[in-house]
């Protein structure tokens, strides 16, 4: 088992937007053609590094809910390649104008 580290913001965040990255075609797929924005909340848990706690912010999101659900169900459960001394709060923001 790797050992956990103590990363920075910008690591962590650029570590998450990574993961979060590989979903990426699935989650423009979730919108079906609909416009809308989704932001979605969630906390990468310490140690195991997984997307855990995942909630849409439904007054900065505008897409249906289905959307919404299915944005959270892309990426509820990924983890980080390494876990972290400490848990990561996350902010993230899917937009489809077109």
């Amino acid at each position: 088992m790797t050992a956990c580290i103590a990363r920075g913001p910008d690591d962590y965040r650029a570590v998450t937007r990574s993961l979060v990255d590989t979903k990426k075609g699935d989650i423009e797929a979730c919108f079906g053609g609909e416009k809308g924005t989704v932001v979605v909340n969630f906390t990468v848990e310490k140690k195991t590094g997984k997307i855990a706690n995942t909630l849409v912010d439904e007054k900065k999101s505008d897409a249906s809910a289905e959307v919404s659900s299915c944005v959270v169900s892309k990426i509820e459960g990924l983890a980080i390649d390494r876990g972290d001394m400490r848990d990561g709060a996350a902010n993230f923001t899917w937009q489809v104008t077109q």
